[in-house]
């Protein structure tokens, strides 16, 4: 089960709980914030960069001109991310939230990378901070289902993703939260 979102990360369930597929939680980088008041960085701002180094360079002239832009943080965040590096992504999916601390698309990614530096604590905070700020936000209440689908939680993996379903049945995190409830039940 995956939601179709640009990146994903790989949870693999126990055994126990009578998953055989994976669950995918995934970010939302591929597009800016709902909640950001800035604007979003434009292709027109910069030549696009042939490599993840030059398109790294631009950000970080881009971000010069423009400090604590969520746009380009999520995207800094989100190079990192594809070179192997989740932990410094974090840093710049945090200094996103601290000049937009209700920025959904930031919050959700924290919460999927924090997840994929072994920080599931600091995951499930997250998550569940983004829940506060946006209850119905589907993505986050599939994504703490899978999170507790993979601790074994089967009782607050159900809630969560009977939620998800409540929240927006025909979204994919929502047919994916219907699917993996029917897991749970086999």
């Amino acid at each position: 089960m995956e939601i179709k979102k640009k990146r994903v990360l790989m949870l693999a369930v126990p055994a126990a709980v009578g998953l055989t597929t994976l669950l995918l939680l995934g970010g939302l980088l591929s597009h800016t914030s709902k909640s950001s008041a800035s604007t979003p960085v434009e292709k027109t701002q910069s030549p696009t960069p042939q490599n993840p180094a030059h398109e790294r360079a631009a950000l970080e002239e881009q971000l010069k001109k423009n400090p604590g832009h969520p746009p380009i943080l999520l995207r800094m965040a989100e190079l990192e991310s594809e070179a192997g590096r989740p932990a410094g992504a974090v840093s710049y999916l945090k200094e996103a939230l601290e000049h937009d601390t209700k920025n959904e698309d930031a919050r959700l990614e924290l919460g999927r990378t924090l997840y994929d530096t072994g920080d599931v604590d600091g995951a499930i905070r997250e998550t569940k901070q983004l829940l506060a700020d946006h209850p119905n936000q589907v993505d986050g209440l599939y994504n703490l289902g899978a999170i507790y689908a993979n601790l074994n939680r089967t009782d607050l993996a159900r809630q969560y993703w009977l939620q998800a379903v409540a929240a927006a049945p025909q979204s994919d995190s929502g047919r994916r939260a219907k699917q993996s409830l029917e897991m749970l039940g086999k």
